[in-house]
């Protein structure tokens, strides 16, 4: 009411008419100088929550550094004392040296706030990585399984998957999830599906699995691959083509596996004991070698069985010699027989043949060695001076043909996508009658991609395809909505499960014995950090957690 009103304005404000007087101008003055006195305290205001948000960004980007070099959190403290430490000799000759000194003691980067920061920002990574899995045209997953330091079994599952308008390849960790019970194929599907569902990624949009080849992984009945081929009657699945090569250098129960056998034996002899190893090092030493030392040979490194061969071969005159003045060389009379060190050069000229032609040399190699041709096999013709006897001949041979046969009966996998490669590269060239294998093993319309194939290689490659720097940039000028997608589906697909391996050595620098009580949603949320090509969005992540006391 109006009497309300004026008794509160007589009440409360009785100076006002000697404050603002009735002048037009001292009314104005006054009013402007309030004006800017309300300016200059929102102007500290702000300056103040400023300063704040950028400590906080700041303890975000350390924490991400942290976490991407697999270092503990309590490390945060350690950074932070480092800070203040180098102050003096950094800041001494600057004005503002305590207001540097004192955002750096504001800096939140407590044990659990840096284990907080890097929950947040593996959060905000899985964020970005849903909207790129959600624009993608075509995706595939490479899935491999592995034990931690704390006998916890830890599946690993990748994604890679590519848009259509910019051809962008985005390769990331989908998830890493902990199986605390037996590792059935029916329990790791459902941790996938768990995984896939938490991403938003549907299993009949999934072009192509890769796997380790493992039983509870390629099973029949219960496998990843049979049970995940049930919602996706057109996926491909494929064994990884690495762990298909070591498999297939298995030298199986042959001759050649005996000779693998003693070269074990020979280098755990000496590498078991700390004395003996200590006296060969140093006799190595002595002689001015071309290596410090012997190799050991382990089944878990796809390289391994080559590198030892090779390094003892190249030091076999020493290990004799070390031997003999040890007196153990009659254990191992082995090592000078003639007709050992030949077979011992030939695992090696074996083991270091090409894969990629490896199928043809076979054939080569069986039809050379029956005739007694040793070309292609340089350190066997040097131990048998070029003139190898018949029976070792027919012993070569064998172990040839049965090592044909396993390799033909492996890689088979890969022989349904064997063009896919020429057709990325040149699509301008590649045969327009063998799209239809193609379009089989793909899924995608026949016609459409025949009559936009055909379309293409009559317009001809524009200037801008013709130097275009990488496959990419090269299918941003081709035109053709089902090719798109063909080269999508192709460039999508994992022809090994090495990123997992990768993965895997991450997570045991991480949780290492150290560490063997993190949690499993620390070391998912550390171990994504780790391994992600994507950069965290600090600022978003603080914006997005205005009003919360972290």
């Amino acid at each position: 009411k109006t009497y309300n009103v004026k008794r509160h304005f007589e009440t409360k404000h009785q100076d006002f008419q000697t404050k603002y007087a009735e002048k037009p101008k001292d009314r104005k003055l006054r009013i402007s100088n309030l004006e800017k006195s309300l300016n200059n305290e929102q102007k500290m205001l702000r300056a103040t929550f400023t300063g704040a948000d950028a400590v906080t960004v700041a303890s975000y980007e350390i924490s991400w550094m942290l976490a991407k070099h697999g270092k503990p959190f309590s490390d945060g403290a350690l950074v932070k004392e480092c800070f203040l430490e180098s102050t003096d000799c950094l800041f001494n000759d600057l004005k503002n040296k305590n207001e540097i000194i004192r955002r750096i003691k504001n800096l939140q980067l407590s044990n659990d706030t840096v284990c907080r920061r890097i929950s947040d920002i593996s959060e905000n990574l899985c964020a970005q990585l849903k909207a790129k899995i959600a624009s993608a045209a075509a995706l595939s997953l490479a899935v491999d399984e592995s034990t931690d330091i704390g006998d916890v079994a830890q599946l690993c599952i990748w994604i890679r998957c590519i848009d259509t308008v910019n051809f962008e390849i985005i390769e990331d960790l989908l998830s890493l999830k902990s199986l605390h019970d037996r590792t059935l194929g029916e329990g790791i599907y459902i941790a996938a599906r768990q995984a896939c569902d938490e991403m938003n990624v549907l299993l009949n949009s999934i072009v192509s699995v890769t796997t380790d080849g493992a039983l509870c992984m390629t099973g029949k009945h219960r496998g990843l691959v049979a049970e995940m081929t049930k919602e996706q009657l057109n996926l491909l699945t494929f064994h990884c083509i690495v762990h298909q090569q070591a498999l297939c250098s298995k030298l199986g129960d042959g001759h050649m596996k005996g000779v693998m056998d003693k070269v074990v034996k020979v280098v755990n002899f000496i590498h078991a004991r700390p004395l003996l190893h200590r006296r060969f090092v140093s006799l190595l030493q002595e002689i001015d070698s071309s290596y410090g030392d012997i190799l050991l040979h382990t089944e878990v490194r796809w390289l391994s069985r080559g590198k030892v061969l090779q390094r003892f071969v190249a030091l076999l005159p020493e290990i004799v010699w070390f031997l003999s003045e040890i007196g153990e060389e009659d254990k191992y009379p082995e090592l000078k027989d003639d007709s050992w060190k030949e077979d011992l050069r030939k695992v090696i000229d074996e083991l270091m043949c090409a894969m990629a032609s490896f199928k043809i040399k076979l054939e080569l190699f069986i039809a050379q060695i029956k005739e007694g041709d040793l070309v292609h096999f340089p350190m066997l013709n040097e131990a048998c001076e070029g003139a190898l006897r018949s029976d070792k001949r027919e012993k070569f041979v064998a172990t040839l043909q049965q090592l044909q046969k396993v390799f033909s009966s492996r890689f088979g996998d890969f022989v349904k996508v064997q063009s896919a490669g020429a057709f990325l590269q040149d699509p301008y060239t590649f045969p327009i009658v063998k799209l239809k294998d193609l379009a089989t093993t793909f899924h995608l319309p026949r016609h459409e991609l025949e009559e936009e194939l055909s379309d293409l290689q009559g317009q001809g490659a524009t200037y801008a395809a013709q130097h275009a720097s990488s496959i990419q940039e090269l299918w941003k000028c081709v035109a053709g909505q089902t090719l798109h997608l063909l080269s999508a589906k192709i460039q999508s697909m994992f022809g090994s499960t090495y990123i997992c391996e990768r993965t895997f050595s991450a997570m045991c620098r991480i949780k290492s014995r150290y560490r063997a009580r993190l949690t499993d949603a620390n070391n998912h949320a550390q171990l994504r950090c780790a391994v992600t090509h994507l950069q965290p969005d600090c600022e978003g992540i603080i914006a997005s957690n205005k009003g919360n006391c972290r």
